[in-house]
């Protein structure tokens, strides 16, 4: 969970940069834009794990978010 504003702002300026370089944001599996990716982790007190996802030549394509599940 995101502790105060400014890690707020500091993450979605992350994930507006990773987006505008073509790489596609995932939630939970959906398409998701920065502002819901942080608003979620503001919202939950839940833990979310990113998943970098390269294409066969190396790049980054996705950066995929899930909740991991906790026992």
């Amino acid at each position: 969970m995101l502790k105060d504003k400014s890690e707020m702002i500091t993450m979605r300026g992350r994930l507006e940069d990773i987006l505008s370089q073509g790489i596609e944001l995932y939630l939970d599996g959906k398409p998701a834009s920065p502002a819901r990716i942080v608003e979620r982790f503001v919202r939950e007190d839940a833990v979310y794990m990113p998943d970098f996802v390269i294409n066969e030549d190396g790049a980054l394509t996705q950066v995929r978010y899930d909740k991991i599940m906790e026992n």
